[in-house]
């Protein structure tokens, strides 16, 4: 069986498990994703963080007021025709995204547990890879 079909029916068992643990503490992945980028480049803008997340930015809006109601995430520039509101998480933002990455690597025990380390980490480099081929459109056309 190809590698990619594998991979797209275990990835969406394991998309499913990890939307549903995520849940359980009032996540998404999309919304620790944008958390994710906000954390590693605060400031970012509504634009910017659409591009990164290959979303429209009004999907990116709805996103960002949701973190915004919420109190996990803050515009920390005016808003307005003109201006870009450059974003940053909160502290609350900060402690929910602990408690995701927690929930996850808790759920990683349970589906990588039974690999040793040395294949987990293999494992998590071809991910990685594979990954970066996929977001390279340079790489992806080269086949």
């Amino acid at each position: 069986m190809p590698l990619s079909l594998q991979l797209a029916g275990i990835g969406r068992i394991v998309r499913e498990e990890v939307e549903s643990r995520l849940k359980e503490v009032g996540l998404s992945v999309r919304l620790l994703g944008v958390m994710g980028h906000l954390s590693a480049s605060p400031g970012l803008s509504i634009s910017e963080l659409a591009r990164r997340a290959r979303i429209s930015a009004p999907s990116m809006l709805s996103v960002v007021r949701r973190l915004e109601a919420e109190g996990l995430v803050e515009r920390v520039s005016p808003t307005g025709r003109g201006n870009t509101a450059q974003l940053n998480l909160t502290d609350a933002g900060r402690q929910a995204r602990a408690r995701a990455d927690e929930t996850l690597s808790d759920l990683d025990g349970v589906l990588f547990g039974s690999l040793p380390p040395e294949q987990r980490d293999a494992l998590a480099g071809a991910f990685q890879r594979v990954g970066s081929t996929l977001l390279d459109p340079a790489a992806r056309s080269a086949r």
